[in-house]
């Protein structure tokens, strides 16, 4: 009974505090840097092989529209800005740059909140295979607020024969994008659109003679193989092919291809990663078995039994379900209560990690995936070698206070007194 009494405090809590702990001044320990939308644009560079020496990058800038501030007019809404896309040789010199000034209208006022909607401008750079800077930059020109992106590219490792640049998956839609007609190139996560598959471009650099690339997939459906492609070319080159993944392949929540180029005795392996948008799903979400592992705090007895000896497609039918149950507001695709607690995990995976266990296993994770962020860490001044240091956590409205003793000093915080809602 106390148990479940615990349970349902921690529950509730958590629940209560979605909107609470943002409205009180968190502790500097948990304080993060907050970025402006304007800044929460996305910049993706593609890349294919086109000659033994030269790559094209084909850099994407994607703006969400509620990145931008829209203006109400006759009719619906209006954002304007300007977005730049720039390529830099790493030591210096400018290889291209693009800028944009366009608007975007619309006619209901959910639109221009929306983090799927989205405008996209692309640019193509032709390069050697050496280091360069990618910076986009966005400008609303109604705020006057600013944005920039900037990633660093190194091309210098496909000198080595065989090799083969990063996988690129695409999905069909109307236009032109830089790749084949109709096809629109992504980065694979969380895609909505699978009813006609996906295709995944590669491409690389080769020496003479013959060569094969295989494609695999796993997910917990199972593993398959899809058709190698065996080729021949009498010189050094570049290469392109296309494989194509079904729909029917495209059901789990996260699919893991596998590539390999072979060629005379030599072989170039990647892998990456696809995953699939499931309404109701966190974003925090990629991998359903660890999911369920990082439910240990809120998993009840009953429901752990469930899960012992079920296969991967079954445990993922039970995430699920769990869940489900705990939808606060069931009648929406959003789970609010799902998507604070996992992104809890990954809070505390970034913050309490330590070399031996991630964060969400440390027991300050643990009380802050319960519990949410402290009103008041108090922290010893240790005034000898031999002392040891304690933060004492407090939580004000349930009446609470957590105390992690650190008796090494490397960081590693241990509860001095084990929270029983741990063992539920």
């Amino acid at each position: 009974m106390e148990k479940r009494s615990i349970r349902n405090i921690v529950l509730l809590f958590t629940l209560s505090t979605l909107i609470w702990c943002d409205q009180r001044e968190n502790p500097s320990t948990f304080r993060k840097k907050n970025r402006e939308n304007i800044e929460r644009f996305s910049l993706v560079p593609f890349a294919k092989a086109t000659s033994i020496d030269s790559i094209e990058v084909t850099a994407f800038i994607e703006i969400p529209f509620y990145t931008l501030q829209f203006i109400k007019m006759p009719g619906g809404f209006i954002a304007t800005y300007e977005a730049s896309i720039a390529l830099n040789h790493k030591n210096g010199g400018q290889v291209g740059h693009k800028t944009w000034v366009d608007s975007i209208k619309v006619s209901d006022y959910q639109s221009t909140k929306s983090t799927i909607k989205n405008r996209k401008h692309y640019i193509n750079f032709l390069v050697s295979k050496n280091k360069y800077v990618l910076i986009g930059e966005l400008y609303d020109r109604d705020t006057r607020k600013k944005g920039m992106l900037e990633k660093k590219l190194n091309y210098n490792q496909y000198k080595k024969l065989p090799s083969f640049l990063e996988p690129v998956f695409a999905l069909k839609l109307e236009g032109e994008w830089g790749f084949e007609s109709g096809e629109c190139p992504i980065v694979g996560h969380r895609i909505r659109e699978i009813d006609k598959g996906v295709s995944v471009y590669i491409s690389g650099f080769i020496e003479e003679g013959s060569y094969v690339i295989d494609m695999g997939l796993e997910s917990n459906i199972g593993k398959i193989n899809l058709s190698p492609i065996i080729s021949d070319v009498g010189e050094k080159s570049a290469f392109q092919h296309k494989f194509h993944i079904a729909p029917e392949h495209l059901q789990s929540l996260k699919v893991l291809i596998f590539v390999k180029l072979s060629q005379n005795g030599k072989v170039a392996r990647k892998e990456k990663t696809l995953t699939i948008y499931r309404p109701g799903v966190s974003n925090f979400v990629n991998d359903i078995n660890q999911a369920i592992k990082q439910m240990k705090y809120i998993l009840t007895n009953q429901e752990r039994s469930e899960i012992k000896g079920k296969n991967r497609k079954e445990v993922e039918k039970l995430f699920f379900h769990f869940w489900k149950r705990r939808d606060p507001t069931p009648e929406t695709e959003y789970n609010e209560l799902m998507d604070e607690y996992f992104g809890r995990i990954a809070y505390t995976n970034e913050h309490f990690d330590t070399s031996w266990r991630p964060g969400w296993e440390t027991d300050p994770g643990m009380i802050y995936i319960l519990f949410g962020v402290p009103d008041e860490v108090q922290r010893t001044n240790p005034r000898g070698s031999s002392s040891s240091i304690y933060q004492i956590w407090h939580y004000y409205r349930i009446n609470k206070q957590f105390v992690f003793k650190d008796q090494n000093g490397f960081g590693d915080y241990r509860l001095e007194t084990p929270f029983i809602g741990a063992t539920y």
